[in-house]
């Protein structure tokens, strides 16, 4: 059977000589050969004008040119798999096939497997010498398996469970603070429509503490944020990019050094070894919006990525917008994010405007961070990194257990009971305050009237792995979530 996998016409005029035409494309598993269909013209060159042109360009003198004066355009074709380079056919052909297999191979080509992931095709433009050059570029793979289409599962399906317990301090520094967070936003070096100084400035506006500039694929407007500091805006700034794949949006923040990469280099074959190598490097990386609809409507929107585990993921935004709550694929992103947790993943659930431009009726939630006094960049990836946080359009939440443990860290010792102290602020009437575990609803409060609420709960510690607390509004809307405080069960 046959699979078109790339088709490109072009042309190219006398600026392109001695260039290359690079065509990346993606080989889908189980091909067993390749055929490269390649094809230019004119090959032979007779205007004199453009002869002339030609010559002048190389500093020779017009006057060799003869009544009989002709010259080739030479256009030739090389190959790169994933991995290695698969070798070119320098010659004068107007119409080219190259054929690639384990096996065989064409003349100036190497057999070979033929690997799953990017491949480069390269035009190169030896001799250009005519006004106009027009050709062609065909990729067409070759199997004898089943090629009906397959279409990516659920985002998230099919993790393996592997992933090291985060070594969590059994305490917050006592002088702890909470800071006002936003973690996803755009500027007009992507696709918003505010330039980075409007951005920081309506942050401070909205007395936000610390800010993530995360444009698509760039990170250009964080250096003019920085050469600029900040604008004199007294936001702290936190380094970050959103790599928009073809396949799956992630936020990455961090060291502008750690965070910038070459996003092309992405496919579904390496993007583990992609997580790996930021990880490395001391990032905090989350998947962003992963249920939203994908393509045709946003590209790459939807997480189509298959993951062998989630070692290297520290969240999943599952509120992502504005209006948070009341989208469907946000709920459908904090339940996949409550199944992992109930499954035993260590993952923090995380929110994100994604800000491209004010929405002024909409209502907007902030990620609040438990950080330590005169916190660096380096504190909140931290502190980030082990969920220290909450999400919230409205609740203001205060959450302990057993005294001092706080969002984020882990109890020791498996207590048989546990003393959760809740304190939650800017509550109003027909609010329902939640307290959840891996596995139930473990307590819930109504409130009636007031905006605050506290209470010191005792309850039974049934092998549990994990507490966290929920706020939902008079709709059942859910408006506060916290991360978990977990509880060491070994």
């Amino acid at each position: 059977m046959r699979k078109a996998l790339f088709y490109q016409r072009f042309t190219v005029n006398q600026t392109a000589h001695q260039s290359h035409l690079v065509y990346r494309v993606y080989m889908p598993e189980r091909m067993e050969s390749i055929q490269i269909h390649f094809s230019y013209g004119p090959v032979l060159e007779v205007d004199k004008d453009s002869i002339k042109q030609a010559v002048c360009r190389e500093g020779l003198n017009e006057s060799i040119i003869q009544e009989d004066t002709a010259i080739r355009n030479l256009l030739t074709v090389s190959v790169h798999d994933p991995y290695n380079y698969r070798g070119s056919h320098h010659f004068f052909g107007e119409d080219q096939v190259i054929e690639l297999s384990n096996t065989t191979a064409s003349e100036g080509f190497f057999p070979g497997s033929i690997h799953r992931g990017h491949w480069e095709f390269i035009v190169n433009c030896h001799g250009v010498f005519s006004e106009k050059v027009h050709g062609q570029v065909e990729v067409i793979g070759v199997t004898s398996n089943n090629l009906e289409r397959t279409y990516p599962p659920p985002p998230l399906e099919g993790i393996n469970l592997e992933q090291e317990k985060k070594g969590r301090n059994t305490t917050v520094d006592k002088n702890y603070q909470v800071k006002k967070v936003e973690l996803h936003t755009h500027t007009l070096h992507s696709d918003a429509l505010q330039t980075a100084e409007e951005l920081l400035e309506q942050a401070e506006k909205e007395h936000i503490d610390w800010l993530a500039i995360t444009d698509h694929n760039t990170t250009s407007a964080l250096m003019e944020a920085g050469q600029a500091h900040c604008f004199g805006k007294r936001v702290n700034l936190i380094h970050g990019i959103e790599y928009t794949t073809y396949h799956g949006h992630f936020l990455v923040h961090g060291s502008l050094d750690a965070i910038t990469q070459d996003w092309t280099k992405i496919s579904k074959n390496n993007i583990q070894a992609f997580f790996k190598n930021l990880k490395e490097k001391d990032t905090y990386l989350t998947i962003a919006h992963p249920f939203d609809a994908g393509n045709p409507f946003c590209t790459g929107c939807r997480w189509e990525y298959v993951l062998e585990n989630v070692r290297y993921v520290d969240a999943i935004e599952v509120w992502n917008g504005t209006n948070p709550h009341q989208s469907i694929s946000n709920e459908d992103a904090f339940q996949k994010w409550t199944q992992l947790l109930a499954q035993g993943y260590e993952i923090a659930a995380s929110c994100g405007r994604d800000w491209h431009q004010l929405h002024p009726n909409e209502a907007i939630a902030y990620t609040y961070l438990i950080l330590p006094e005169q916190a660096k960049e380096k504190d909140v990836i931290a502190a980030l990194a082990l969920g220290r946080s909450y999400c919230s359009i409205r609740p203001q939440i205060d959450f302990k257990i057993n005294g001092s443990y706080q969002i984020g860290d882990r109890l020791k010792g498996q207590p048989d009971q546990l003393s959760v102290i809740l304190a939650v602020t800017n509550l109003k009437g027909g609010d329902e305050i939640r307290i959840y575990t891996e596995r139930h609803l473990l307590y819930k409060a109504h409130i009636t009237d007031g905006s605050a609420w506290g209470e010191t709960i005792q309850l039974k510690n049934d092998h549990y792995k994990l507490v966290r607390v929920e706020v939902h509004n008079e709709k059942s809307e859910r408006v506060a979530f916290t991360n978990p405080i977990y509880i060491d069960c070994d």
